[in-house]
């Protein structure tokens, strides 16, 4: 069982990501919030969350986009720079390919839902 300082070490984590999804998130720089090595911070979110740091960043990301491409009427090219994707090439690939359809189908066809995971602090107690 996780200690409850690694516990309240994700929440915190998570909570920061979801409130920086529209940009590049470095590692580095959630190390520095976090007041922990890189490694150790990387070691706890995946022993605590069950998935690694950088896949979980890239999931909310992917949410947030998500969002923007159902909710605004911005182009796919700008949706996946304001996401913190270098092109929208690599943007439709990671899109397809944790979602299988691409950003483009996934906009023409407003009956299609996605499995969009929540966000951690919101599944787990994190008060």
């Amino acid at each position: 069982m996780p200690q409850d300082n690694h516990v309240a070490l994700v929440c915190a984590l998570s909570k920061w990501i979801e409130n920086h999804t529209g940009r590049v998130i470095h590692l580095e720089e959630l190390a520095a919030y976090s007041g922990y090595s890189l490694w150790h911070m990387q070691k706890i979110f995946k022993e605590v969350a069950g998935i690694s740091l950088g896949k979980y960043i890239r999931q909310r990301r992917l949410a947030g986009a998500v969002n923007a491409l159902r909710q605004s009427e911005q182009t796919i090219f700008d949706i996946a720079l304001d996401f913190g994707f270098g092109s929208q090439s690599h943007f439709t690939y990671m899109f397809r390919k944790e979602y299988n359809i691409t950003p483009y189908d996934y906009r023409q066809n407003p009956d299609i839902t996605l499995d969009i995971k929540e966000p951690w602090h919101f599944t787990h107690d994190c008060n």
